[in-house]
């Protein structure tokens, strides 16, 4: 007999869902012990072994003390350490972040204050550039691209000094969006020395290839034979390199040889990176210069009235008058001591034979024979630039305009104008900054590596004045090796 729904639900008890079962009584006890375990978990959460349970990773080596415990050090209760956290933007919440970190243990209250405006520091947090949480070996200075963009894209509104152009930055690799070195818009360099590169590099470096100018080794002292015994080419000629006069600051043993025309070694190696060799040492005329160009025996460097003595007491003809008073005989000509005697006259004048034969001379009325040498020994006055970290590659490889071995014949002054430097262009072919192009660019190109901004920058650091290249002062050998002692530049 069939029902209606009437009857079929007159069957069913409606107080069903009162009545109390094993699955009902097992979800209520799951439902207890679930939120007193909540409570206890969240309770740890406070203790210092809980707080791990949050942690991002381990603290910098600058930090790493705190890394188990010590978390109260640096993160205030209830409030947000990062900027782009949940309230970490209010301006109150970043100044006690900031006086939590500089009352105890930094000191920044005037962080490079002098070149950034101080209403943009008092909105910036400690943690925005500084990030922890990285890794040990992360460095707390390696500030992501990002934060630095967000400034030198529009820098006029965040610096101090509003009357100074200001660079847009963007990024490294696009031609558009890093301006280029300073020098490159100097069009010559503006050091005085006559010297050219081309010429040295050539085999016996002559003013033209096959002339007279050709320099063999018996053509110099033989005292100075030994230092170029290993350097003797095709027909006994001097073949230099470019480590015979640029050394580096930190030896390297077992590299000695990368400074020549390619950079693998004899035994098939490369070279290695090396953060300890950062430039190399400044030219000096007593050991890389005098094997050719000997000034008769008068000390480089004297001013005229120290020169003049000096030429005095050398000068041939009086010294072998004395040797001769003293029973010695000499073994020179006439003719011999009277060249000898023009040569060392010649210092003082403006014969190419003198001192302007590298130097360009000083005017009559100064007390020196020659203007300053004006080398510049930092050309990339803000970047930090290291030579050990590019020793994969050859000199000439950077360098390039000292290797054109032309035909024609050298005009020292004329090539010492150049730049040797190719400029950022040359830095673009290895350093990119997006990762899927480098990764792109590998299979070609074996030297590929980053482009962030602290690979060569870190945040507003002034080089010393004294080498600052902006103002092209000349470094003497004790400020350049003042430099190397302190350090690598910051």
């Amino acid at each position: 007999m069939s029902r209606n729904g009437k009857q079929r639900a007159q069957r069913i008890d409606r107080q069903y869902h009162t009545l109390a079962d094993r699955f009902v009584h097992r979800k209520r006890w799951f439902g207890v012990i679930g939120f007193f375990a909540a409570i206890a978990y969240s309770s740890w959460l406070f203790s210092s072994r809980g707080a791990l349970q949050v942690s991002t990773g381990d603290l910098s080596r600058a930090h790493f003390a705190w890394n188990k415990t010590g978390c109260e050090n640096c993160h205030l209760p209830f409030l947000p350490i990062r900027k782009d956290a949940f309230g970490g933007e209010v301006p109150e919440t970043i100044s006690q972040n900031n006086n939590n970190c500089n009352s105890t243990c930094h000191s920044v209250t005037d962080h490079f204050g002098k070149q950034t405006n101080p209403t943009v520091l008092a909105s910036e947090s400690c943690s925005s550039c500084h990030r922890e949480h990285l890794g040990l070996n992360r460095s707390l200075v390696d500030v992501a691209d990002n934060d630095c963009v967000r400034c030198h894209l529009k820098l006029e509104k965040v610096a101090e000094a509003t009357n100074t152009q200001f660079a847009t930055v963007s990024n490294f690799s696009n031609a558009d969006g890093h301006p280029v070195f300073p020098f490159e818009k100097l069009g010559k360099d503006p050091g005085t020395i006559k010297f050219s590169h081309t010429q040295h590099l050539r085999l016996g470096q002559p003013k033209k290839p096959g002339d007279r100018t050709e320099k063999h080794i018996d053509n110099i002292p033989e005292k100075y034979r030994k230092q170029y015994q290993d350097r003797i080419g095709a027909g006994d000629l001097i073949q230099l390199r470019c480590s015979d006069c640029h050394e580096r600051d930190v030896a390297l043993p077992g590299y000695e040889e990368l400074e020549s025309f390619s950079p693998v070694l004899k035994d098939g190696r490369m070279g290695v990176r090396s953060n300890s060799h950062m430039l190399y040492k400044p030219i000096e005329y007593e050991k890389h210069c005098v094997a050719c160009h000997d000034l008769g025996g008068v000390e480089h460097g004297l001013d005229r009235v120290q020169t003049q003595a000096a030429i005095e007491s050398l000068m041939p003809v009086r010294l072998f008058e004395s040797l001769k008073r003293r029973g010695i005989e000499s073994k020179l000509t006439d003719v011999e001591i009277e060249g000898h005697s023009i040569r060392l006259n010649s210092l003082l004048t403006d014969k190419a034979e003198g001192c302007i034969k590298c130097h360009s001379s000083a005017e009559a009325t100064s007390s020196s024979i020659v203007q300053a040498s004006n080398i510049v020994s930092r050309w990339l006055k803000d970047a930090t630039f290291t030579h050990g970290a590019h020793l994969m590659v050859s000199c000439k490889d950077c360098h390039s305009a000292a290797y054109v071995q032309h035909e024609r014949s050298i005009d020292s002054e004329m090539d010492a104008s150049q730049i040797m430097i190719p400029g950022i262009t040359s830095c673009r072919a290895c350093h990119v900054q997006d990762a899927q192009e480098r990764s792109s660019q590998f299979a070609n190109n074996k030297h590929v590596v980053s482009a962030d901004c602290v690979d060569c920058h870190r945040y507003h650091v002034d080089p010393p004045k004294s080498l600052s290249p902006s103002k092209m002062q000349s470094a003497s050998l004790e400020q350049v090796r003042a430099l190397l002692s302190v350090g690598k530049s910051p």
